[in-house]
């Protein structure tokens, strides 16, 4: 190999080298899928920390974060807070333990809302339940919906 093909390898291999570091993210947690560094914001968060429902950041996507919740519109909210916490059991939803613990779920969502927002690049938050922690739980619940239209 003679010296001005050595240099042009070594000088693209400089270069190559540079464009990969100039794409990496730098920053606390650079390395990982945003996915990732979501969850951790979630996980190190001390006040969702004291909380029995772990929530979970499933999909980012241009700015549109999807967080799991322990209910949806087809789950009874009674039974998914009974869950949580077994001394609910038995007492009815207007019960004022039931709607305490209704209201710190609400707060605990909101919480989650306003991290999730905190960060620069999230724009919006979707809910989606969290189907593996409801069938844990042993909660019955209605299968996804399937999209009406054509096969793929």
């Amino acid at each position: 190999m003679d010296r001005f093909t050595r240099n042009a390898v070594i000088g693209s291999g400089v270069i190559t080298v540079l464009l990969i570091l100039s794409v990496l993210p730098w920053g606390g947690m650079a390395f990982g899928p945003r996915i990732w560094q979501l969850n951790d914001v979630l996980k190190q968060d001390p006040i969702l920390a004291e909380y029995p429902y772990e929530f979970k950041a499933l999909l980012f996507l241009n700015g549109i974060v999807t967080l799991t919740r322990p209910y949806d519109a087809g789950i009874a909210m009674n039974e998914v807070l009974m869950a949580m916490d077994p001394t609910l059991a038995g007492k009815p939803a207007d019960d004022p333990a039931v709607v305490a613990a209704r209201d710190r779920l609400q707060r605990m969502e909101f919480h989650a809302i306003g991290l999730m927002l905190a960060e620069p690049d999230v724009d919006s938050i979707v809910w989606s339940p969290d189907r593996a922690w409801l069938n844990r739980q042993g909660i019955d619940f209605a299968p996804p919906v399937q999209a009406l239209g054509g096969s793929m």
